[in-house]
């Protein structure tokens, strides 16, 4: 028996595997008879790529699209508008960002990186508060937290990766190479500007050295966000889970702990958010560390 009201979702947290609720699962996995067409629709999906984890990580782009743009359009409209709440919070959030993270590693030049930054802050913020919420649950058990996916992190990190040498590439060749229109010297070149200079004994080492930085840095960017994440919901499923155990074995000492597990899950709910929060900016910060690496090597 659970006393945990079926409305608040958390009888479905409370599962016995807490890694379930971060397994990718079929979009629509509610349990359905084999005959059902909710049932073949379902894995008709799941064949063809769209999980649960693939749905949330389109639907918070479409959020991050209509975050700015529902901005930019209106001042889009008249410029000399006075914005409103919604225009003060967005313009707020892009000068905390460029004030905090792009200003202090490139200076005023760092403003050209402001939206890419500011787009990754965003949509990795919005990806980790849609697997905050539990009534997502229903669409298919577990599965909530696309930055809890080990395919996915990897795959943001990866774009922040060719992005940044791409633009590097690219500041090498306006300010280098855009009159021979030799982007294979430019390319050349600040594939030389990544190694810096020393004896040429010990340039071998610093090839490896080198060559093993680039490497490790989207590994941090990928496993620091998938981990915390997965750390994060495999607690709260576990707290959880003691409502289901301890109710089942003893009814009054089962509903106690019930009690302290749901309030020790509302707290770690409210860290959650912080974490959330935290890990856009991380993620955010260690972007604009690595490309400005890229574009001002020199530094």
């Amino acid at each position: 028996m659970n006393f945990i009201p079926d409305f608040l979702c958390l009888d479905l947290l409370a599962a016995g595997d807490p890694m379930s609720h971060i397994v990718d699962r079929p979009l629509f996995d509610l349990g359905q008879d084999e005959d059902g067409r909710l049932y073949r629709i379902t894995h008709w999906l799941w064949r063809y790529g769209l999980t649960k984890h693939v749905f949330l990580f389109v639907l918070a782009g479409v959020l991050t699209v209509l975050f700015f743009w529902s901005y930019a359009s209106k001042i889009s409209e008249d410029e000399s508008r006075v914005p409103g709440r919604w225009g003060n919070f967005v313009e707020g959030l892009l000068v905390f960002l460029r004030d905090q993270i792009t200003r202090p590693f490139m200076g005023t030049d760092g403003d050209r990186f402001l939206p890419l930054v500011a787009t990754f802050f965003v949509y990795i913020l919005i990806c980790n508060l849609l697997g905050l919420l539990p009534f997502l649950d229903y669409l298919g058990h577990g599965g909530n937290t696309s930055t809890a996916n080990y395919l996915i992190t990897p795959a943001l990190a990866l774009v922040a990766f060719c992005i940044y040498h791409f633009l590097g590439v690219k500041e090498e060749y306006e300010h280098h190479h855009r009159q021979d229109g030799s982007w294979p010297g430019a390319v050349w070149a600040y594939l030389k500007n990544q190694v810096p200079s020393v004896p040429i004994f010990v340039l071998p080492l610093m090839i490896v050295i080198e060559l093993a930085a680039h490497i490790i840095r989207p590994c941090a960017l990928a496993i620091r966000l998938c981990a915390t994440m997965v750390a994060g919901h495999v607690m709260t499923a576990v707290l959880l889970g003691f409502t289901t155990v301890f109710t089942a074995d003893f009814l009054v000492g089962g509903a106690a702990i019930s009690l302290v597990s749901v309030i020790a899950v509302t707290l770690l709910t409210f860290l959650e958010l912080l974490v959330a929060l935290i890990q856009a900016l991380v993620f955010a910060f260690l972007t604009t560390v690595f490309l400005s690496l890229a574009v001002h090597p020199d530094h």
